[in-house]
């Protein structure tokens, strides 16, 4: 896990992902991972999002190695909102692919501050 993250997380964490995983049924959790990285569904995200209508933020953490900034800014391109400027694109400092669980706060101010600029 140290590999996919900035910053250590909690042991905590980690023991409830491994717990939730062990006790999940086999076929859905092995299924869940094959299905959530094979390549039609990677290569379908790009005609997913430009069909979106609603504005979407995409978060990036910028020591990601999974989905590296570059490739987050890529993918947001396609989408209305983006504006040839990424400005629907927060990269997090110090953070990898795990933002919600390395930068909490930050994700949940980032959150907040979207949701009252829409509001």
């Amino acid at each position: 896990m140290r590999a996919n993250v900035a910053k250590v997380i909690a042991r905590c964490w980690g023991r409830q992902r491994v717990i939730d995983f062990v006790v999940a049924h086999p076929e859905a959790a092995v299924g869940t991972l094959l299905n959530s990285t094979t390549e039609a569904e990677i290569n379908r995200l790009p005609q997913l999002v430009s069909q979106l209508k609603q504005p979407v933020y995409f978060f990036a953490g910028a020591k990601d190695k999974i989905m590296e900034p570059k490739y987050v800014r890529h993918l947001a391109s396609f989408h209305p909102l983006f504006k040839s400027c990424g400005d629907n694109v927060i990269e997090i400092p110090d953070c990898g692919h795990l933002a919600m669980v390395e930068q909490p706060d930050i994700v949940a101010s980032l959150i907040r501050s979207i949701l009252i600029q829409h509001n």
